[in-house]
């Protein structure tokens, strides 16, 4: 996804179910985003193309449906940075972020009661 195209779904996802094309031009107006309504039916018509959405027409209005929710675009998008970058390798990950200092104290505490969390140990 485009990163225009994920300010739209995170409006989609954040309806909870469906939501019309007008609650999305409503919406992205909120966060200063003035885009034309067409601007707005192009990135729903890319994201229905990827899969990603559906819509469903009801009258003269089409309410758009995500097809995967947040969490599974997060996963989705984390595997391929994971695989492109760092060969699939978590380790790979966790070394780069250690030896560049770019995790402090606290988050290797917070990552070792997690790790200690799902593998069951107290």
């Amino acid at each position: 996804m485009s990163d225009s195209e994920k300010e739209v779904m995170r409006f989609v996802w954040a309806a909870g179910g469906s939501v019309s094309s007008a609650e999305l031009l409503g919406n992205l107006k909120t966060i200063d985003r003035e885009w034309k309504p067409n601007t707005v039916l192009t990135f729903l018509a890319r994201l229905i193309e990827k899969g990603i959405l559906t819509s469903v027409r009801h009258g003269r209005t089409n309410e758009y449906i995500p097809l995967i929710t947040e969490n599974e675009y997060k996963q989705f998008e984390t595997r391929v940075f994971l695989n492109s970058v760092h060969e699939g390798s978590v380790k790979n990950l966790i070394t780069a972020l250690y030896e560049e200092n770019g995790l402090t104290a606290e988050e290797i505490n917070e990552l070792k009661i997690w790790f200690a969390k799902m593998s069951g140990e107290k």
